[in-house]
């Protein structure tokens, strides 16, 4: 009997058979969830822009009424409820975004007609959740 040392081939050579296809199939379908939720997340942040969300929210930041009664800083309270729809080449964005101060919450609400050029604000104020008191916000000049 000999007492050579038998080397042991290595962890990959022992096992390639079956690393490689489900390592493989891993990455595509870890590949393919992070695509679909990176274009849903890109998707609704459009949605919301275009909606004029964003610009209400600084609004509301900058409203000295919303302010006193929400407290500083206001900030996005989630993602909200936002409709556009294109009919004859005229937008119409209905948009409702919560939003959150140290001293309570509201709701932006936002109703446009028209175009990018020529939009008409039909409601842009913030409600309060616990009083329902109505706050206009100064409409964006275009």
């Amino acid at each position: 009997m000999s007492n050579e040392i038998i080397e042991q081939p290595s962890w990959w050579k022992r096992n390639w058979k079956w690393a490689l296809p489900v390592g493989g199939c891993l990455t595509v379908i870890i590949l393919g969830i992070v695509l679909v939720v990176g274009g849903a997340f890109a998707f609704m942040s459009k949605v919301k822009t275009a909606s004029g969300s964003d610009a209400a929210l600084l609004a509301a930041q900058k409203n000295q009424e919303v302010i006193a009664i929400l407290g500083e800083p206001i900030e996005s309270n989630g993602f909200g409820s936002f409709n556009i729809s294109y009919k004859n080449s005229t937008k119409t964005a209905d948009a409702s975004t919560p939003i959150k101060g140290p001293n309570g919450t509201a709701t932006i609400y936002i109703s446009t007609t028209g175009d990018d050029d020529d939009l008409v604000y039909e409601i842009y104020n913030v409600t309060i959740d616990d009083t329902g008191e109505i706050i206009e916000l100064d409409r964006p000049d275009n």
